[in-house]
């Protein structure tokens, strides 16, 4: 049976998966930037964040692009407007990685070898969620073809239930890494405000990974 999108327009899926694996590239960096900040690394700072902005500026591109070849009538098995937001919400994942790799180097952030385990738990688990919505994503394709319904769109339903239990695991361990910071009366107040702004950005990248699930979880139980 022939694919309407064959006829009257290229898929928009395959660009779809390209732009979440660029974007998963700038997330990969996350925990080498947050390595190079506990050791007070800033030529390797500056390094990762060039690395980051180049990623992002390359997820940026394919995002215009898949934008601009959106249908904008008939043929799609879902809302073009739920593409639309599945795109931008996962285009704010990218820009959180930049942000994060960008404060890292406002100043060197001296922080208490105490905290350094946490931090670092942190930015795994957060690498961990865009890991996780990338297997999401790659699926597109596969549910696509059956209009997103059938096994596969319920195999997808699965892992976006991940995704969201890994972000709110991230954010466990985010309050946790705050309370302790908090607790230490000798800690700086503006080595606390740049650890906060830190841990912010992390915190948005897996809230944005999460709405990227959530869009998608919509796009299939409406069908």
């Amino acid at each position: 049976m022939l694919n309407p999108l064959n006829i009257f327009g290229r898929s928009p899926f395959g660009p779809l998966v390209d732009h979440a694996r660029k974007v998963h590239e700038c997330v990969l960096l996350v925990k080498p930037v947050a390595e190079a900040i506990l050791a007070e690394d800033a030529a390797r700072l500056e390094e990762l964040h060039k690395q980051v902005s180049k990623m992002e500026f390359e997820a940026d591109q394919i995002k215009d692009q898949v934008r601009d070849n959106l249908p904008h009538r008939y043929y799609l098995p879902v809302d073009r407007d739920d593409l639309a937001r599945f795109l931008a919400s996962m285009d704010k994942i990218a820009d959180d990685a930049e942000d994060f790799a960008v404060m890292a180097m406002f100043r060197p952030l001296r922080l208490p070898k105490e905290l350094h385990a946490e931090f670092l738990a942190l930015a795994d688990k957060v690498v961990a969620v865009s890991e996780c919505l990338l297997g999401v994503a790659e699926r597109l394709a596969d549910i696509q073809k059956g209009g997103f319904t059938g096994p596969d769109a319920k195999e997808v339903l699965k892992r976006i239930a991940e995704v969201c239990q890994m972000e709110f695991e991230s954010d466990k361990l985010n309050r946790q890494l705050a309370r302790h910071a908090y607790g230490m009366m000798d800690l700086d107040p503006i080595t606390l405000i740049l650890l906060d702004k830190l841990c912010r950005a992390l915190g948005k990248l897996a809230d944005h990974a999460e709405n990227v699930g959530k869009n998608l979880r919509l796009m299939i139980t409406r069908k």
